[in-house]
């Protein structure tokens, strides 16, 4: 059985994994907020949920369109096809 001590060891391991997750996805998310505010695909305004669906959006893009790179099903626009003349 589980003793008091192992469960609190176990408990506080599951909570500190949590906080320092927390952390770097807050700071990725803000990261990624303030680039697009600098390159103006983000407002600045506060909007509630309701605002946000009255108004359309113009933009017909995905938030994080797909790129060239690892795990990407979009292939690299540099790469030539092999060349066959040996």
């Amino acid at each position: 059985m589980n003793t008091p001590q192992s469960m609190m060891i176990g408990w506080a391991s599951l909570i500190a994994a949590a906080g320092v997750s927390y952390y770097y996805a807050k700071q990725e998310i803000d990261a990624r907020r303030k680039l697009q505010r600098e390159l103006g695909l983000r407002g600045t305004e506060k909007k509630e949920w309701y605002e946000r669906l009255e108004q359309p959006s113009s933009k017909a893009t995905p938030a994080n369109p797909p790129t060239a790179g690892a795990g990407s099903l979009v292939p690299p626009t540099s790469a030539k096809p092999p060349d066959k003349s040996s």
